[in-house]
């Protein structure tokens, strides 16, 4: 770890090497949702228990990957009937730009989309 000193006094953040890196997130994201999506169709009352299950699958994922011993993860995840409607969804955050992180994942099939989002937030 590293002290970087600030107006306040000084902090701990995590050094370079154990920063959240997005790019190595990234990857652990898609291949859960194609494990757990991949030929799947969509049934509603069951969709909101895969999408418990993915979320929880996600996080420790990212959770057991080396650097993220200080960090809180927080995982979303959104599964939508793929029948041509559309979706937006957005997120806002305040917090520590050099350390903090966030990452979106999606997955399309003929039968479903599925949105995930993995936040990353340092705890000093």
């Amino acid at each position: 770890m590293t002290t970087a000193n600030t107006d306040s006094g000084s902090e701990m953040r995590p050094d370079f090497m154990h920063r959240f890196r997005a790019a190595e997130v990234r990857p652990m994201i898609n291949e859960v949702l194609r494990s757990e999506l991949e030929g799947r169709k969509y049934e509603g009352v069951e969709m909101a228990e895969t999408s418990q299950r993915i979320s929880e699958a996600v996080a420790a994922r990212v959770m057991g990957s080396a650097g993220m011993e200080r960090y809180k993860v927080i995982s979303t995840v959104s599964i939508f009937e793929n029948s041509g409607q559309g979706a937006r969804m957005g997120s806002s955050a305040v917090w520590d730009e050099e350390v903090d992180g966030v990452v979106h994942e999606s997955y399309a099939s003929d039968q479903l989309r599925c949105v995930a989002a993995v936040y990353a937030v340092c705890t000093y």
